[in-house]
């Protein structure tokens, strides 16, 4: 069975969300406390903000006074994420479960960002370039160890975020400024003003607020939102030491089938939580958390009873409206031939609006895959009756249009990209003209495509001195991870490009991509010939064999 890549799946820590629990009466929770910097000192910009998510924006921001006081009232029922936030520190993610009337008091003491050792790449990204991180604009080192850039614009103010100087690297404020917004996730952009149309921008390591002290916080008044958060910070933080070794792992070269996370005391302490925890709903949460870890090798895991937990817990319960990435699961988990039943079962009966669109998502994806256009009328209709307020749900509509413009016979979007080997060089529709040529959307993270690699090169091989042209383009973070990738695993001797904002980029809406590999053979006068499956595993050939005799 073929596979595709959705980018709704590349799921990450950021990705661990608490959704809204459902509940039929109304109930104001009131949070209240402290917020201090890493010396216990107060800040004049601390915010503490509201959403329902970890993957939604924060927004309904509270001040705090002089003293770091502040108040902040729960209104929408079941789970809410509270963010506490200040410049130069990290910002804490707390959830609270709105479920009655209650009072609880939390003192939040934040900790510092963790800085890279060497400040190799610093950047800036703001409003002179759309807040494009994946670009940012390169400072230059001076001798005194300080970084700088001058700019021409004809804003009055500069607004911009440091690239590539957090361990976790996060976009975050300058410490020379005095100006500062917040950026809804937690960090903050500084604000200088522009002079004569020019500004220079200034960073100077020595500057940073350092300090080792860890984040501290202490609750009064609700055990169960104490536990929860003690919960919750235990996963997030072996979730960080699993893709922290992830990473070094790659970076050495290695594939992922390499990696084996060897952490089983850690994993094994949720089992052991999970016997001793007398709450339900606690209990099913740790479950789920426990659940997660079946997606990766770890060692002195035990796949039985993950299923098990998985199963235990019925699709309809509130643990997951709060660890809901655990769903995925059961491609894991859950023999095959369940996977459909279980997809409709939560689809029905589920609480969790996030899980539904998931499902939606992945449904509609499939569907457009495969251009089965009664499917899609099917899900639109399901989509409009069901989930009519549901702003995402009905923004699937848009991104999954029952009619298709990418589909056999039809032409191909106007598109030009630049040669990934050679700036000087461009790749246009208009240049392509004459050619057949496949054009591959791809990624190196995106597993399915590098397994595709092997069918290629014995493709290219065997058609490229009969007209065969390839054209890979790469939805990756950066366009030095391909590039690595040549060196190190395939050559992959044809057309490259690098596409930045992947998913999001023009190109990608154009030729309709949501789920990679995606692969398109164009004949010569630009229209397509074959798509998709066609040109996977052993089709690939039996398709070229048509067009190249």
């Amino acid at each position: 069975m073929f596979t595709t890549f959705n980018r709704s799946f590349v799921l990450s820590v950021s990705a661990f969300l608490f959704i809204l629990f459902s509940v039929t009466t109304a109930q104001t929770t009131v949070v209240k406390g402290k917020l201090l910097d890493v010396n216990g000192k107060p800040n004049k910009f601390a915010l503490v903000g509201l959403a329902n998510s970890l993957n939604n924006s924060f927004k309904d921001f509270v001040k705090c006074d002089t003293k770091g006081n502040y108040e902040i009232k729960l209104i929408k029922p079941g789970i809410n994420y509270l963010m506490f936030s200040m410049p130069s520190h990290s910002a804490a993610y707390v959830p609270v479960i709105n479920n009655k009337e209650k009072e609880v008091t939390i003192d939040v003491n934040l900790a510092t960002y963790k800085y890279v050792d060497n400040f190799d790449e610093v950047g800036i990204a703001g409003n002179l370039n759309g807040f494009d991180v994946r670009s940012p604009q390169k400072m230059e080192k001076q001798s005194n160890g300080a970084y700088s850039i001058e700019l021409i614009t004809d804003k009055p103010v500069l607004i911009y975020q440091l690239v590539g100087i957090t361990k976790d690297n996060r976009t975050i404020n300058a410490p020379e400024t005095d100006e500062f917004e917040p950026d809804s996730s937690g960090d903050y952009r500084s604000i200088m003003k522009v002079k004569d149309g020019k500004v220079t921008v200034v960073f100077n390591p020595a500057k940073l607020l350092r300090n080792d002290t860890e984040q501290k916080i202490v609750f009064k008044g609700s055990e169960f939102d104490e536990k929860l958060f003690v919960y919750n910070e235990m996963y997030l933080k072996l979730m960080k030491d699993v893709n922290t070794k992830i990473d070094e792992l790659l970076k050495t070269g290695k594939d992922y089938d390499d990696f084996m996370y060897d952490n089983s005391a850690a994993i094994s302490e949720f089992k052991n939580k999970i016997e001793t925890e007398n709450d339900p709903l606690l209990k099913n949460c740790l479950k789920l958390m426990y659940v997660y870890f079946a997606q990766y090798k770890t060692a002195d895991y035990d796949m039985n009873l993950a299923g098990g937990y998985y199963e235990s817990v019925p699709p309809e319960n509130e643990a997951w409206e709060i660890i809901g990435v655990a769903y995925f699961s059961y491609y894991k988990l859950i023999p095959q031939y369940k996977w459909g039943e279980i997809e409709d079962s939560f689809l029905n009966k589920s609480k969790s609006d996030f899980i539904k669109l998931q499902i939606l998502r992945n449904k509609l994806s499939q569907a457009k895959y495969r251009m089965n256009e009664t499917k899609l009328k099917e899900l639109h209709e399901l989509i409009l009756r069901d989930f009519s307020d549901n702003e995402e749900a009905l923004q699937l509509l848009s991104q999954y249009p029952i009619e298709t413009k990418i589909k056999i016979g039809s032409e191909i979007p106007d598109f030009e990209v630049v040669s990934l080997d050679d700036a000087n060089v461009k790749f246009s529709k208009k240049d392509m003209l004459g050619k057949i040529y496949m054009i591959d959307f791809w990624a190196v993270w995106c597993g399915p495509c590098v397994a595709e690699m092997d069918g290629l090169h014995k493709a290219y091989e065997k058609y490229k001195d009969k007209g065969l042209e390839i054209l890979s383009l790469s939805f990756d973070g950066s366009s030095d991870d391909v590039i690595k990738f040549r060196k190190d695993k395939w050559k992959m001797p044809w057309k490259h490009s690098f596409v930045n904002n992947g998913f999001e980029s023009k190109i990608a809406k154009d030729f309709e991509v949501d789920g990679i590999p995606k692969p398109i053979l164009i004949s010569a006068d630009g229209k397509i010939l074959a798509l998709s499956n066609e040109l996977r595993g052993e089709d690939l050939d039996k398709t070229l064999a048509l067009y190249f005799k």
